[in-house]
Order: C-alpha cells, then structure tokens, then sequence
C-alpha cells in the first residue's frame, strides 16, 4: 500500500479518486441520486463500527467490504426481494490509507446486481460505514414476512449456524486472516475452527433461495443475524403462535458442536429460518427441518436431541448492557 492518506487528498479528492477507479459509481456526483422506479421497493439499513462489530485487521480490506455488504443484504434476502442499490454513508479517519479504501469499496461492489448509487462521507475518529440497501420486490403480497407464519407449519433452516461463536477471539489469535485464501498470520488451528472463521468472514446472502422459496409459496421467513433462538422468537410473537424447535448437532459447525445454546444464540450466520406447510419438503435445497409452530401466544421452547432445555440468553442484544 501506499502511504497515501484521505486526509492527504480530501473529500472531492477521494470521491473523484474512487469515481476513476470504479467506472459503476457514475450515479454518484449529484447532490441526490436519481434512480429509476422500483415496483414494490424494500429497504433496509446497517451500521457498522470498527471496534464494536469489525476490526480492520481482520481480514483483507475487499473482504470486510464483502462481509458488510451481504450482511446488509441479508435483510432483503429475508423478503424474498432482490437487490437493486446501495448507499454508502462512511466515516474516515484522515490518516486512513488510501489503498485501504479502494480495496474495501472494490469489495463493496463485487456483485453485480447492487450498484452503489450514493452515500456520504464525513470525518471521524474511527471507520465506520452505514449501508442503505435498496431492493425490489414485485408483489407485496407475497414477500416473505415474520407475521405469516402458521399453526402446523414446519419450521426450515437454510445453513449451519453457530459461526460467530468466538469467532473474534479465535481472529485475535491468529492475527486475522490474510491472502486470497484467507490464512492465519500467526497461531495455527484446526481445519474445523478455520472454517468457522473464513464462513464468519464470508456469508452470502440468501438471495436466490429466498428467491425460490417464494416462487414455491413461501410466505414466512427471517435471517439469523441475532441468533435462532431470537429470531425464532419474532416470528412467534409476530404471527402470534407458539415456535417449537428441535434441533441437533446437525446444524452446528463443527467446531461449535457441543455448544449447541451459545452456538444457536451467537448471531451472524446470515442463514435464512422460513417456514412452510407440512407437506412441503426442503431437503434437496440443503436445508434441515428445525421445528414446527402451534396454537399459541408467542412462546418459543427449544428440544436439543429430544430434550428439553431452559434458554436464558435468546441471541444477541445492540443495546445490553455487559455485567
């Protein structure tokens, strides 16, 4: 890298930097964006701030720009809508490299069907971004909602889960991870526990399933950014039923199998739980049958290998306070 700074070349000088560099930014330039009607536009919003969710020495910058981005579209993954737009709001230290910054906007915009169309750039002590994803979703009536969900519907998952159990703590271990094929700087580990980290590094959201599942008249569905547990939870007292999981180790990773409460409340897979009628079969789709929801209130109880088991902690929580 360089030693080139933002603080060296200023705001319009990084913008116009990052305009020649990625000729798909030409929307931007405007005081607002002008884009071209949306049938149905679904909408979704994510802040993320070095030293409470990421840390730059992670990963390689075009990976953490990856990771923000499809944690962001997870949420339009979780409609059943399709990606449109991004915009970028970003806070930058001054004395942020400037190659940094293009690495990590060059994985912002690896996919091809969300465009950066805008954003803002302010000074700060810290790097943080807030990204506004814009996705389309044809028909309201049939985007895949938390307040659908049925008495007798099972209850699907679309991917293992539990790869942010540690995951920070075993990052700092090892240095983070660098490269294309993602290793550890320092501090060797297992194949199982480095496979749980790069899944951590690099999730995807679920859009061309949620695309099928709604094709295939799926109504209910949410993605696992909290943990199951917690989103279990919304979907029962949204649609007011009660949520019965059973689960096994099946849908762990293996490096968390043995954990299965902290695993299934650690948040960040990025997977998607839906539910479906009891005829319907998701298997071929590499998807496990978690559960099931009946005549209710609201109330999520959890079996783990057939027993029953007291969850205390439901998933992670932006606003708990740490004892």
């Amino acid at each position: 890298m360089t030693g080139l700074t933002a603080g060296d070349i200023g705001e319009r000088g990084l913008i116009r930097r990052l305009r020649d560099t990625f000729p798909s930014l030409s929307l931007i330039g405007d005081d607002s964006s002008i884009l071209p009607a949306l049938q149905c536009p679904v909408v979704t919003t994510d802040s993320f701030f070095e030293g409470s969710h990421f840390y730059r020495w992670w990963a390689p910058p075009e990976v953490l720009g990856r990771r923000l981005l499809e944690a962001t579209l997870s949420d339009i993954a979780a409609m059943g809508a399709s990606p449109r737009w991004i915009l970028v709001a970003v806070t930058l230290p001054p004395g942020l490299k400037i190659d940094w910054i293009e690495r990590f906007y060059k994985g912002l915009m690896e996919r091809e069907d969300c465009v950066i169309a805008g954003g803002e750039t302010i000074r700060g002590s810290n790097f943080g971004i807030t990204l506004t994803a814009v996705g389309e979703g044809d028909n309201s009536e049939t985007l895949l909602r938390r307040s659908t969900l049925r008495p007798d519907d099972n209850l699907w998952l679309s991917g293992p889960i539990g790869r942010a159990l540690d995951a920070p703590a075993i990052l700092e271990k090892t240095g983070g991870l660098e490269g294309e094929n993602l290793k550890p700087r320092s501090w060797k580990i297992s194949a199982d526990r480095l496979e749980q980290v790069r899944a951590f590094l690099l999730p995807r959201a679920e859009l061309e399933l949620a695309a099928e599942l709604r094709r295939r008249g799926v109504r209910c569905g949410i993605d696992i950014s909290d943990g199951l547990f917690s989103e279990a939870a919304h979907l029962a007292s949204e649609s007011m039923v009660d949520v019965v999981l059973d689960i096994d180790e099946s849908i762990f990773y293996n490096s968390v199998k043995g954990r299965p409460l902290e695993a299934a409340s650690s948040g960040e897979d990025f997977v998607l739980l839906f539910s479906a009628p009891e005829q319907s079969e998701f298997t071929s789709e590499g998807c496990k049958k978690v559960g099931y929801a009946k005549e209710g209130v609201g109330i999520v109880s959890v079996l783990i290998n057939g027993r029953s088991v007291n969850v205390e902690k439901t998933g992670y929580d932006h606003l708990e306070v740490l004892k």
